[in-house]
């Protein structure tokens, strides 16, 4: 894992055609759901384990915390922790950005899981066919991927998980 910087951050999805924030960008790949979470952490983690299985398996993978205003100390003990194994120092503000490499999706898992625990914002972008997966506080999923394939996928684990679509398209 390496922390990333705002500009170390456009950078990395700049070099993968990767919009920052596909909600309003051209470069928006073309498939979309949007959907509420699951609620506990363990089914938390049992859907990015899976989702890293089926969607993003071979990719390298960046999740940017963007918001975390309301953090307790609690929280940021055990993001920093992470961090800290890492060899990073800089606090999240500083470095908000947590490139992955495809090896890493237990990191990836853990990371992202805490963020929608923690009821942060956060993407986790991949560089595999554009997919990106938005948390909004914990409690809405969008999911966004140039590949049809993805989407389906994406569609059969909220059957399996039990998700439901809002009734918000892009």
């Amino acid at each position: 894992m390496q922390c990333l910087t705002n500009s170390e951050i456009d950078n990395w999805l700049r070099q993968g055609s990767i919009p920052k924030d596909p909600y309003n960008s051209e470069l928006s790949p073309k498939h979309y759901l949007q959907f509420h979470a699951p609620k506990d952490h363990r089914r938390i983690d049992a859907f990015l384990r899976e989702y890293y299985k089926r969607i993003v398996p071979e990719a390298d993978t960046l999740i940017d915390f963007t918001d975390w205003s309301l953090y307790q100390e609690s929280e940021m003990i055990a993001i920093s922790s992470i961090r800290a194994r890492y060899g990073e120092e800089r606090r999240l503000v500083d470095a908000s950005g947590h490139a992955l490499q495809s090896g890493q999706k237990e990191l990836g898992i853990s990371l992202f899981s805490l963020s929608m625990s923690f009821a942060w914002q956060a993407y986790l972008y991949s560089t595999q066919d554009h997919s990106t997966l938005y948390n909004w506080d914990g409690e809405i999923l969008d999911f966004w991927s140039d590949s049809l394939e993805a989407f389906a996928k994406m569609q059969t684990l909220l059957t399996e998980f039990d998700l439901i679509e809002t009734n918000t398209k892009k």
